[in-house]
């Protein structure tokens, strides 16, 4: 198995490993039986636990980074049906996961902020960096005249962030998808319901 191709299993075994058991949860030993790669495979790629779980979340972020791209910047869809094609992405992949996992955002905030800084602020520029391209959709929608221009785009997408994040939390205690119904009912269409201004021509 070539170098890339070690690590790349690593960093997905590790993944699965975080979003089922956290930052306390995660152990070197049975991630390495289900990538099947020795103990020294891993040490020569990964310095430190710590250093794993950030370069997993690094993946993570730039995987997700890549779907809004491609969704949000869609303009043959208006601002507010991007935003619901997202979340109708996400949802998607939250429905093929069994046992449901989560967003590893949310799991490792739980835990892992209190025991490693880097990790803390790695996080961190991981929920901006999301929540300024959920701003930038917000605020084209509010220039199409789909979005009331009187709210502050910046905090509803953290208000989005962080109904999505809680509602993950609750599905995976109930173990199904429920909660991502509530979220999209009260949080999400709300938005998408509000009709387009009709602009008229100045005189």
């Amino acid at each position: 198995m070539a170098d890339i191709d070690t690590k790349q299993v690593l960093i997905e075994q590790g993944l699965k490993a975080l979003l089922m058991g956290g930052y306390d949860g995660l152990s070197i030993g049975p991630v390495l039986a289900a990538a099947g790669v020795p103990k020294g495979s891993f040490y020569y790629f990964f310095p430190s636990k710590d250093h794993f779980i950030r370069t997993v979340l690094k993946s993570y972020a730039a995987r997700y980074a890549r779907l809004r791209d491609l969704v949000l910047t869609d303009r043959t869809k208006s601002p507010l049906r991007r935003l619901r094609a997202y979340f109708d992405k996400l949802e998607q992949e939250l429905a093929s996961e069994t046992p449901l996992g989560g967003c590893l955002y949310g799991v490792l905030a739980q835990t892992a902020g209190i025991r490693s800084k880097a990790l803390r602020e790695q996080l961190l520029q991981s929920f901006q960096a999301w929540e300024e391209s959920l701003i930038v959709v917000l605020k084209q929608a509010q220039e199409a005249g789909e979005l009331n221009p009187e709210l502050d785009a910046k905090a509803v997408a953290a208000f989005l962030i962080d109904a999505y994040e809680g509602a993950l939390i609750r599905m995976k205690s109930d173990g199904d998808t429920a909660a991502f119904g509530r979220f999209r009912t009260f949080a999400l269409e709300p938005l998408l319901a509000r009709k387009p201004r009709v602009r008229t021509a100045r005189p």
